[in-house]
This record gives C-alpha cells, sequence and structure tokens, in this order.
C-alpha cells in the first residue's frame, strides 16, 4: 500500500511582514488565538487579516460580532481605503451580531447559517473574552447525546438534551473554539489579556485550545507609544519568536523589526 503524505496548506495572513514569522503563513483551518489589551489593535488585525482575504487571495470572510457594531467597523475600514460594501454585496465578506441578552440563543446555529451562506473560508470572532463573559447565555451542541423520542436522525443534535448550561467558563471556551472549528475555516478568536499581569488571557484556556497564540503588546516608554507582536506558538511549523512591530500604516497595519526609543 503507498504511503499517505499530508501537506499542510497556508493561509496568508494579509498583513505585510507577518506570513514570514511562522513558515509561510496560518495553517489552513486552524484556530489562531489573538490577545492583548484595549488599544493594542486586535480588531484592526482581525478586519485586515478578512479584508485581504476576501480582496487579494479571493476568501470569504465573516466577522462574528460580539462586542462590535458593524456599521462602525464599515466605517473604520473606510478609514483604511477597505470598501466593505462591496464585498458584502459580491457575498466575499459579511456580519454576524451576537445578543447577549438573549437566553438560549443558539449561537452556532446562527453562525452556521451566515458561514455557508458566502462558504466563509475565514473567520473572525470579537470577542472570546466577550462570550466567555455571557457563556449562560448561550446554547452549544453536545455530540452522542441520546435521542429519548427516537425521532431525530443520527446526524443531528439534540435540540433540548442536546443542549447544556454552562456554569464552567473553562468548557464553555473548549467547545465553542472546538465547534467552530468544525466549520473549517481559518479563525481567530480575538480576546482580552489582564491589565498588569503576565497572563495571556483572562479565561487561561484559550492560550492552550487555540492551534496558534498571537500577542499585541502597547509599549508607551517616555514620549513614544509603541505597539509590539510576538508569535508565541503556531502548529504546523517553526516560528520567529520575539517581539516584532506593528505599525498602523494608511492602508492598514504591518509588522516590522521592533526598536525600543527612550
Amino acid at each position: 500500500m503507498p504511503e499517505k503524505r499530508f501537506e499542510l496548506q497556508r493561509t496568508k495572513s494579509g498583513i505585510p511582514g507577518m506570513d514570514a514569522l511562522m513558515s509561510g503563513g496560518f495553517v489552513k483551518g486552524n484556530s489562531i488565538l489573538v490577545c492583548g489589551a484595549p488599544g493594542t489593535g486586535k480588531t484592526l488585525v482581525g478586519l485586515q487579516f478578512l479584508y485581504r482575504g476576501a480582496k487579494d487571495y479571493g476568501e470569504p470572510g465573516l466577522y462574528v460580532c460580539v462586542e462590535e457594531d458593524p456599521h462602525k467597523l464599515i466605517a473604520y475600514a473606510k478609514s483604511f481605503g477597505w470598501d466593505l460594501d462591496d464585498l458584502i454585496k459580491r457575498k466575499m465578506f459579511d456580519f454576524v451580531s451576537i445578543p447577549i441578552d438573549y437566553h438560549g440563543f443558539n449561537i452556532m446555529e446562527v453562525i452556521e447559517g451566515k458561514a455557508k451562506r458566502i462558504k466563509a473560508q475565514r473567520m473572525v470572532v470579537d470577542s472570546l473574552s466577550a462570550l466567555n463573559f455571557n457563556a449562560r447565555m448561550f446554547d452549544l451542541p453536545l455530540e452522542n447525546q441520546p435521542d429519548p423520542t427516537g425521532t431525530i436522525d443520527r446526524k443531528r443534535v439534540l435540540k433540548v438534551a442536546g443542549y447544556a448550561p454552562f456554569e464552567d467558563v473553562h468548557q464553555f471556551t473548549y467547545l465553542i473554539i472546538e465547534r467552530i472549528e468544525e466549520f473549517g475555516a481559518t479563525t481567530m478568536f480575538i480576546t482580552d489579556s489582564p491589565q498588569d499581569s503576565s497572563a495571556l488571557t483572562k479565561d487561561g484556556v484559550s492560550e492552550f485550545v487555540c492551534d496558534g497564540v498571537v500577542h499585541l503588546q502597547l509599549h508607551d516608554t517616555s514620549q513614544n507609544v509603541n505597539r509590539t507582536l510576538t508569535v508565541k506558538k503556531m502548529r504546523g511549523g517553526p516560528i520567529v519568536p520575539g517581539m516584532k512591530s506593528l505599525k498602523f500604516q494608511k492602508d492598514g497595519v504591518e509588522v516590522g523589526d521592533f526598536k525600543v526609543f527612550y
């Protein structure tokens, strides 16, 4: 029997200077955690990942909004010369808004519906920390749940018994990342890092579950404010360790060498 070989496919980040840090790009279908404090550029990195994916590589992208207003994001994108309205019309880009005041909201069904509509190959979830904070509001499907009524085929999940209330945020975090990964899209999960702490995330779990971790930081040194990007881990190949600069340009962000100025 001939030996089977599996070759990893790469997804370009769409951010100049970033792919060289991780063997040419993200592994297609992997989950990437983008963590950092407020003001570090997490949302912009996510937007650029989707915009460039659709515009330059023909890969439709879905932005899952929990904290952000899609209309504000469209206006934000325009400030960098990105026309999201055109991409939305061509079904290359879309938003889905997740309410946090709807108890029992079927989050996966809504995301799946939008993802299938545009055949999403890239996704951004903004933010995982907001989903965690409101975990009790959402229903997530559980696999291999018994069907006491005998009325549902084997490929479906029970609507009532197949959903679980989440008292444990760790359990919710594990499960929602796993369920979204099942869609097969390369996905960025944006989350907050606690301030005045060395911890990467508030949940303490997502950095272990996700295939990759990108840490954004804000350094206020003297009269200069510097943003940095560090690839902490990236399954599927070697990475370039250490901080790199994250520079805001007129057409988005780019990664370069980092120099500290005092």
